[in-house]
């Protein structure tokens, strides 16, 4: 069997829902080509999402009852939307939810697979990052791997940003080198700074920090004090560097006329970050419009989106709808790839990702018997 079925499960650090992914999984040689059949988005009430949010700082025994909860609420979720369209699936993927990350050190994601593999009766790959870190590798950004799939016939550099909680990009030059690596914040200081001062989940379209006037003598401090975003690849990080408590410690009591500011300043942040890696990272012709295909619900902040056209003028910048993917369920489609990979027993090479010094099969198997 060279073709299989797959539900790829994302839950980024946003922590704002489930994104959910049915896709037509093909082996070709040692990648995986896919094909989406059907996207869905179930949205978490905000109580929720506060709930996953203070995890990280949590004690164990809440950690542990939310890990059954999470697999919980996504089995039910899951088999109810295979069962209202009549899906047939063979596998499913899930990347878990990120409570804890210190590249090259130790993750933790959680959400219980055997859940899912009970109330679906097919196996479940999960655990993506523990081998790659057992490999000497950060365990993350693990989108690189699906991107040289992807652009695997581009006879050009092809750049990927997927801006999530955390932004990563993919550097693939004409000869198939692949550097990817994680820039720093994404979404996640906007939306975390939404919901403590706003009560809202996100800033919808960037429809608050696009009003805001930003500082950019702020901001380079922001870049200047910790030495992540400038430092060399592989790097990998989350909400412990770029999270509640970076927020508290840039933010005291902020007055209600200052959050269209703030919330600008927090978006250039983002977006100079990744502006500097890919001129740093990326030596090519100036740009010399190197096509930069960007996913994630980044992609939806017209204020981000403004700063990096600003800032990358050189650069042709675009969505990765551009190549039939929905941006807002790349990952999703990502983690149904490679949860293929793991079936057809491929070897993952991600020693200029993330510098794991051997291949390894992504993922572990969870199985209900």
């Amino acid at each position: 069997m060279k073709n299989i079925i797959v539900i790829g499960l994302m839950t980024g650090t946003s922590c704002d829902g489930m994104d959910l992914s049915l896709v037509n999984c093909t082996k070709s040689n040692e990648s995986i080509i896919g094909k989406t059949i059907k996207n869905h988005y179930i949205k978490y009430p905000i109580s929720l999402t506060k709930k996953l949010l203070k995890l990280n700082t949590s004690n164990p025994a809440k950690i542990a009852k939310m890990h059954m909860e999470l697999g919980r609420f996504w089995s039910d979720k899951i088999h109810k939307w295979v069962k209202e369209n009549n899906f047939k699936y063979d596998l499913i993927g899930i990347h878990g939810q990120t409570i804890f990350h210190d590249g090259g050190q130790s993750t933790l994601q959680i959400g219980e697979p055997l859940y899912i593999s009970k109330n679906l009766n097919v196996p479940v790959i999960y655990n993506f990052r523990t081998k790659d870190i057992i490999n000497k590798g950060q365990g993350a950004p693990l989108m690189p791997i699906v991107d040289k799939w992807l652009f695997a016939n581009e006879p050009k550099d092809i750049i990927t940003l997927n801006i999530g909680g955390i932004s990563n990009i993919t550097i693939i030059d004409k000869n198939k080198y692949v550097l990817g690596f994680d820039t720093g914040p994404g979404m996640s200081l906007l939306d975390i700074y939404c919901l403590k001062y706003l009560n809202l989940p996100y800033d919808n379209n960037g429809s608050f920090s696009s009003k805001g006037k930003m500082d950019k003598t702020i901001v380079h401090k922001w870049i200047q004090e910790h030495n992540f975003i400038l430092s060399n690849p592989p790097k990998s990080t989350g909400k412990e560097l770029f999270g509640e408590q970076w927020l508290n410690n840039h933010f005291k009591s902020p007055k209600s006329t200052d959050h269209d500011d703030n919330l600008a300043n927090l978006s250039y942040f983002t977006a100079k970050s990744i502006a500097l890696n890919i001129h740093k990272f990326h030596k090519k012709n100036n740009g010399n419009q190197t096509p930069i295909y960007i996913s994630g619900g980044g992609i939806k902040n017209k204020s981000i989106t403004t700063n990096l056209n600003n800032l990358l003028h050189n650069y042709d910048i675009c969505s990765v709808a551009d190549i039939g993917i929905n941006p807002l369920f790349k990952e999703s489609f990502a983690f149904a790839l490679l949860a293929a990979s793991n079936f057809f027993n491929i070897k993952i090479n991600t020693n200029n990702i993330t510098g794991a010094d051997k291949p390894y099969i992504i993922g572990e198997i969870s199985n209900w018997r």
